[in-house]
């Protein structure tokens, strides 16, 4: 069956006999000029039925908006330091070898982010910052859109701490985003300059690096070098300057692990024991001796004939020794003996490993997070 409408049409009367020749001519005719009509009448009809139920095309918007061979609008990452100290911003991890803090969205208000406190912090590792800083920033364009993009070192500080380059822009809602981190204080890095950072022309964003933090009254040389990273790929490469820290005379960097002190049974009113503490020389200049130091608790004395020269100093009790350094980039394990009054339970020793130079001054370590161990003390019948 059709879907198009019927049409109907009146029916002609039958004409009188007399005249039956005449009409019978006229209705041949009548019935040729319908058949032509018919159709015409219908495709008029559909059509008309058509414009009424299909709605009318809007014509395209002219207010602007860009074709499809016209570029979009680049967004402007150039934000004042202003707006960034008072905005909500995706911050990268911090080291895990140095001062920790909090990363992900954290809201700044007038550059900082105060820190909470931790209740128990862990006697020995990276302690935890006091506020997180933005220090300054700079500007360029650093994946050649032909729009500027904002760099910023910010700090995660307790009288000094850690450090990281990070690079914001704007998406296409405006909104600030964290493209990611340049370079930040880890490794052999462990400063970055105080208004230091920069980006060239063609795109390299270029900072002042060092081997060292000094804080406070601290004067120890440092080594710098400055050194360009590019964006690509997602991420930023190194791609000029040195890529490895020249060796500073000053600075070293060991670490210390020791295992637990086991005190055993009592022989004339005293409990004996070792414990094994190992100096890992991790980077920087070798130390010419290795400086143990020890803070033992109540009751806790050296015993034995194997000990080296005690060196005392003003805190009681506490003592040192030197001993011949672990090899460059290795490790060296020395034995300790001590011994306790029977009666006396529980307490603990804190050890502090170090380096000195050929003239027997104290080398600054460039990581002062990994040279001090907690070792506990049990007894054993």
């Amino acid at each position: 069956m059709s879907d198009r409408p019927t049409v109907r049409f009146p029916a002609f009367p039958e004409p009188p006999e007399k005249k039956r020749h005449t009409w019978r001519v006229a209705l041949v005719a009548a019935l040729a000029t319908l058949a032509l009509l018919v159709p015409l009448v219908i495709a008029l009809l559909l059509r008309r039925g058509d414009e009424a139920e299909t709605p009318a095309v809007p014509a395209p918007p002219s207010s602007g908006t860009p074709s499809p061979s016209r570029p979009r609008a680049v967004p402007d990452g150039h934000i004042a330091l202003a707006t960034l100290q008072n905005a909500t911003l995706t911050i990268p991890p911090w080291p895990k070898d140095n001062v920790r803090g909090p990363s992900g969205r954290l809201r700044f208000r007038d550059g900082v982010v105060p820190i909470e406190q931790e209740t128990t912090p862990a006697p020995h590792g990276p302690p935890r910052g006091m506020e997180i800083v933005i220090l300054d920033v700079a500007y360029g364009d650093l994946d050649r859109d032909g729009a500027d993009e904002t760099v910023a070192r910010i700090g995660c500080l307790i009288e000094g701490g850690s450090q990281q380059v990070v690079a914001f822009d704007r998406n296409a809602a405006g909104r600030i985003v964290t493209m990611g981190t340049v370079v930040a204080t880890t490794g052999a890095i462990r400063d970055i300059g105080a208004g230091s950072v920069r980006v060239s022309d063609d795109g390299v964003v270029t900072a002042r690096v060092a081997d060292y933090q000094v804080c406070c009254d601290d004067r120890t040389p440092q080594v710098w070098q400055r050194r360009g990273y590019r964006w690509a790929g997602g991420h930023f490469d190194q791609v000029s300057g040195p890529v490895r820290m020249a060796l500073n005379p000053y600075v070293t960097d060991v670490a210390v692990t020791a295992g637990e002190l086991v005190l055993g049974p009592a022989v004339d009113g005293f409990r004996y024991g070792t414990v094994a503490v190992t100096v890992r020389h991790v980077r920087g200049t070798r130390p010419a001796q290795a400086l143990i130091e020890f803070f033992p608790s109540e009751g806790l004395e050296r015993a034995g004939t194997a000990w080296p020269a005690v060196i005392t100093g003003p805190r009681i009790p506490w003592m040192r020794v030197s001993l011949a350094p672990p090899p460059a980039r290795g490790s060296h394990t020395y034995t300790f003996a001590f011994r306790r009054p029977a009666g006396i339970s529980g307490g603990s020793l804190e050890i502090e490993a170090g380096g000195a130079g050929k003239a027997s001054a104290a080398l600054s370590d460039s990581m002062v997070w990994n040279n001090g161990a907690t070792v506990a003390i049990r007894t054993a019948n």
